[in-house]
């Protein structure tokens, strides 16, 4: 689970290459649904304008970067099929003022929150009409109407709210596509070893060949400037040529994402 401004300005990677293709700009939002079915990414190009990328195509977000398969995952907003019919509509979250379903202000949302899996909406921050803090989240089960001046609610809401959401919050309504009607495992026979999880299998297999990938594109490339670890241990000087030895360091102190995003042939 993420909120919105987590991912606002993420990098964006494209693993095939372990190189960044652009930033998150902006999260286009669907009002029949309630999710997030596009985002807008920067590239550096700005006078071709923002490219789209489909929810679908993202592979990962991470607390450094969020993560596409390769480039072909961003196109031209014309050609991401819905894209320009959403963002016509218009909808944004934060600032949007909250209706009950009988006509009471109730106040205005601050942040929402997007499973990482889904794009589905999980639950909108409330602010009070006559307050400043956050009341609490709203989640995605009382909300009835995504409009483009109002989000509706169903009444008394405020009786409901959760300070913090948990996915298995929002996944009481069956809404989130992940663990409500999964089967269950079977069971194994006595004595027999455990089995692996396809999915969970295909997954670790993935990840072992992205991990693989990036490591032989990163060697020989240099640093663009100086990693530091938490306890201020150099992991890497500005300049230095990447080695296999550099890597582990990275990874051992959770500098790996820093070291990737900062690289020159």
């Amino acid at each position: 689970m993420k909120s919105s401004k987590q991912i606002l300005g993420l990098p964006v990677l494209n693993i095939e290459e372990g190189k960044q293709i652009g930033e998150v700009k902006h999260l286009v939002l669907n009002p029949q649904r309630g999710t997030v079915d596009f985002l807008l990414v920067g590239d550096g190009t700005w006078y071709l304008g923002l490219k789209g990328l489909p929810f679908e195509d993202v592979l990962g977000i991470g607390e450094f970067a969020l993560t596409v398969a390769d480039r072909s995952s961003l196109s031209t907003v014309n050609e991401c099929a819905g894209a320009v019919d959403l963002l016509e509509k218009d909808l944004r979250l934060p600032g949007i003022k909250v209706l009950s379903q009988k006509g009471r202000l109730v106040g205005a949302i601050s942040e929402y929150y997007i499973s990482e899996d889904t794009g589905e909406i999980l639950g909108c921050q409330l602010v009070p009409a006559n307050g400043e803090k956050p009341a609490g989240i709203i989640l995605r089960d009382h909300i009835l109407t995504y409009g483009r001046d109002y989000l509706v609610i169903k009444e008394n809401v405020e009786d409901v709210l959760v300070t913090e959401l948990m996915e298995k919050d929002a996944a009481r309504t069956g809404d989130l596509k992940s663990k409500a009607k999964a089967a269950p495992a079977p069971t194994p026979a006595p004595g027999a070893a455990p089995q692996a999880d396809a999915g969970e299998k295909q997954s670790g297999d993935a990840l072992k060949l992205f991990e693989e990938r990036q490591k032989q594109y990163l060697l020989g490339k240099k640093v663009s400037m100086q990693i530091v670890a938490d306890d201020g241990e150099v992991i890497a000087e500005e300049g230095e040529v990447i080695t296999a030895e550099t890597i582990e360091r990275a990874r051992a102190a959770n500098r790996y994402t820093q070291l990737t995003l900062n690289i020159s042939e």
